[in-house]
Formats: C-alpha cells, structure tokens, sequence
C-alpha cells in the first residue's frame, strides 16, 4: 500500500493498474486497511456513496465484493470467500488469514527503532523500515478522504524516520549510506532542508565537491521556481564551506595554486551562491577604496508568474547572462525573481549596453515579465 496498491501471493500479482472499476479497488483499499475490524454497510455507504443517491446501496455494495472476489481469483488467489468476508452487517477483509501489510510493517519497525537504546541496533531498524516505505500511502487514491489521514501519517513517520537514520549514520562517518538514503528521501520529498542538507555532508565526506556543488545549485533553483523561496542560512552557510579551500598540508606555492586552478570552472562567467556573492562584494568595496577601480552591480527583476511551459524569463536570463559576461565577471541567482551580476574595469555606458544585449535575447513575452533593470556602483569602504 506505500508507493502503490498491489496484492502478491507466490509468483501471482494484482494491481489496480488498467482496472475499470476504481470504486471496487478502493473499497478492496478500505477493508485491507481496516482488516482489523467488521466495516459495517452503513459505513460503507457513508465513505464511498455519501454524495451519491442510490434506491439501493447494499445492493450496490454486494456487487461491488462480487467483482473483488472475482479480481481476487482472476489474478490466482484461491477461495477467495474467504478472504472477503460477509457478516451481518457488513463486511471485513480476513485478518486470520496469513498475510503482511507493509504500511503496518514499516510502521512496527519504527517503534521497535525508537524502543531500542543501542545505536547499532536502533540504525538497523531505522534502515529496514525505510526501505520498506517505497512511495505514499495508496497515492492512486488520494482523493479519498479517508486515505490523506493515514498518507500524512505515514510520511511523517518515514520523514522522522530518515532523519534518525542519517544523523546516525553521519556521526558514525557512514557517507556512502548515508548519500544513498538522502538520495531516495529526496525523490520522495525534495523540499525537506534538512535532508538536502545531509546530502551534502554526505559528499562532501566522499571528497566529491563538485557534485556537492551541483546538487546545491540545481535545488537551490528548486526552491527558487516552485516554492518561491530560497534556502534557509544553514544551506548557504555548508555552500560557503563547499566553496571553501580544504588545506590538509603545508604544499608548495606552485603546487597548490594549480591545485587551485583544476578545481574550478573557467569557461565562463563565475556563477556563485548569494552568500558568496555579498563576501566578493564586501571586498570589492574594500578594493575599490584604494584602487578607484571602477565597479557595477547590475540586477534584473521578472514578474512572479505562475509555472508554465516552455521556457521562462528567469530560464532564458540563466542562459543569456553568463554569455553575456566575461570571465572575470560574477553573477548570482538572488531570489525567485532576481539575477544579479557584477562587473568590473567597465564604465557605466558599458554596463547599459550588456544589459541591452541581454535583454535582447529575451522573446517578447518574456521581455513583459521584466519588471525592471538597475545598475549601481560598488560603494566603496572607507
């Protein structure tokens, strides 16, 4: 039932996939994942024909466990009278009979994690219950009212359930697990910070800075495109500590500036995160006090506009600026709807003219969602 509905007994499976009859599912749906007692009709009637008028619901409820049963046995189980039961009343999916539901599964090894005390053993359970967790409670029913209770249960459950788990396995140095978890957290749930954050640590143990760095900017324009939000200061913080040089030994000067030279991108523009944006800056400032050496801030502001298809202002501004600038130049991403470049040794009428050819990329849609373009000197610190 997490990820998808499917019933597997020896090599036969049945799913809902291409079935005609979704009422019949979610009412096969409902008794599994109320097994453990008598649904009466009245119930029944009450969940999936509440909003409907019917001269005569039990009818319709009995023929709907006729085409179950007969599901049921067209997808090779046997006596399937006995596993949809009748009883006066109602009906009730048969919880004598030997079986295992892995929302229930993944949820028993949750609180046998969280009665244990040794790490070791609490880790290993935490695993196993996050492996059994392959997708949301019944996700081809969420529209059912009674189903989005239970889905938002078990997900907290599993989101809780991860972030045990990956403090365990960062305290004990375990970054290759530890990547592996975050990685399939984060299909699940993309938007969590704090498993985006674990991510990260996770590479950045590995020594693989670069995909550290890669997986920050394409979550970051994530943020940026459908929540509308940028991260949080403890994501741009751990960016701060990817960009940072990691000095293990005292090396030549040759030796660490190619060092240096091999770990960077030099074909273009240098695309940074904001943090470090304000850190250039500040010493742009600092600089430009002594050397008058001429500095601009340009930023280009778009309209908010809802997710739609084909290419974006704020996608086509990605593609044009770093063209558009020189190598020694900066830009970054400052919220949803911001670019902002610096650029330096240029005059003023310099900067309005890379503006211009920027914007001259832009299709005409794109240029009505430009709600402005400003170009400011660095002010330099005295």
């Amino acid at each position: 039932m997490l990820g998808g509905f499917a019933i597997t007994s020896g090599d036969n499976r049945i799913t809902e996939q291409g079935k005609r009859s979704s009422k019949m599912w979610k009412l096969l749906q409902y008794l599994i994942a109320h097994r453990h007692k008598l649904v009466s009709q009245e119930e029944i009637i009450d969940t999936f024909w509440a909003d409907e008028t019917s001269e005569n619901p039990g009818s319709a409820i009995r023929t709907m466990i006729h085409r179950a049963r007969a599901a049921l046995a067209a997808g090779g189980l046997e006596n399937t009278d006995d596993i949809i039961l009748a009883r006066s009343g109602g009906y009730s999916w048969n919880d004598a009979a030997t079986h295992g539901v892995d929302a229930e599964e993944f949820e028993e090894f949750c609180k046998k994690a969280n009665a244990v005390v040794t790490s070791g053993e609490r880790l290993e359970l935490l695993l196993q219950a996050a492996d059994i967790y392959k997708g949301d409670f019944l996700p081809g029913s969420s529209d059912e009212i009674w189903v989005l209770p239970l889905s938002r249960w078990y997900r907290t459950l599993y989101i809780n359930c991860v972030h045990d788990a990956l403090e365990l396995l960062t305290s004990s140095g375990n970054g290759v697990k530890a990547e592996e978890l975050c990685i399939k957290a984060l299909t699940l749930d993309p938007f969590d910070e704090q498993i985006l954050e674990y991510h990260l640590r996770s590479l950045i143990s590995q020594d693989k800075t670069n995909e550290a760095r890669e997986v920050y900017k394409k979550m970051e324009a994530m943020f940026y495109d459908i929540l509308g939000v940028s991260f949080s200061d403890n994501l741009h913080e751990l960016y701060a500590q990817i960009e940072k040089p990691e000095i293990n030994e005292d090396l030549p000067l040759e030796e660490l500036l190619d060092e240096w030279l091999n770990d960077s991108d030099f074909s273009g523009a240098y695309y940074c995160d904001l943090l470090v944006f304000k850190i250039v800056y500040q010493i742009e400032a600092r600089s430009g006090a002594r050397s008058g050496r001429p500095a601009f801030i340009v930023r280009f502001e778009t309209k908010q506009t809802p997710a739609q298809k084909g290419v974006t202002v704020m996608d086509q501004l990605a593609i044009s600026i770093p063209v558009a600038l020189r190598k020694g130049d900066l830009f970054t991403r400052a919220g949803p709807r911001q670019y902002m470049l610096m650029l330096r040794n240029l005059t003023y009428e310099n900067c309005k003219m890379l503006v211009e050819r920027i914007l001259g990329t832009l299709n005409t849609k794109q240029l009505s969602n430009i709600t402005g373009t400003s170009i400011k000197p660095v002010i330099p610190y005295e």
